[in-house]
């Protein structure tokens, strides 16, 4: 007579290959998971500065564009330039940058853009919001064939993640530029 037990359960050997395969599915997954993670984060980011800098663009080219004056430009903001005239020689010569641009809206005020610190701002109100975005460069250039002609007026600058931190998903730089002509000059 001989007994046969039956023993129920698992050897160590199908543990430890369910252990490794629950490991790897785990590692897929998470990679999965902080990959989609920072791809978000990149993306809010670039889209905060983007928002921010198509604002600032949009506000100083319209306010700009249908100026009723034009008071000029500056590079220290106390004394303007009105003429905005261009040598014709050759090489032509690389526009001045002005960090001033003072001009008579349309509603009849004077408004002064300038570009500061950290921050692009319309008669010392912030255009951007300095808590996220901060300005790496801005300028402004004045162009004009003859001074019967009204000037056209260059906006560039390049907008940065402020709190960007050690995570390269949030250094994000995106540079803004246009040319505006002032339409209601003088009228």
């Amino acid at each position: 007579m001989s007994k046969v037990t039956c023993q129920k359960g698992f050897t160590l050997v199908e543990l430890l290959a369910v252990v490794m395969v629950i490991g790897v599915v785990g590692s897929v997954v998470g990679g999965i998971l902080i990959s989609s993670l920072v791809g978000t984060n990149k993306t809010n980011a670039l889209d905060n500065v983007r928002q921010n800098g198509n604002y600032a663009l949009l506000q100083m080219s319209k306010e700009i564009e249908f100026s009723r004056n034009f008071y000029g430009v500056s590079t220290n903001g106390v004394s303007y330039i009105t003429d905005c005239t261009i040598p014709t020689v050759s090489p032509t010569p690389t526009p001045t940058q002005y960090g001033y641009v003072k001009i008579m809206s349309a509603n009849g005020q004077a408004v002064t853009f300038s570009c500061s610190g950290n921050t692009i701002s319309s008669n010392s109100a912030s255009l951007i919001d300095a808590a996220t975005v901060k300005t790496t460069s801005c300028y402004f250039t004045c162009s004009q064939d003859n001074l019967v002609l009204p000037p056209t007026v260059g906006i560039n600058f390049t907008l940065s993640q402020a709190k960007a931190g050690n995570f390269v998903e949030n250094n994000t730089s995106v540079p803004f530029n246009t040319s505006v002509t002032l339409r209601n000059l003088n009228r």
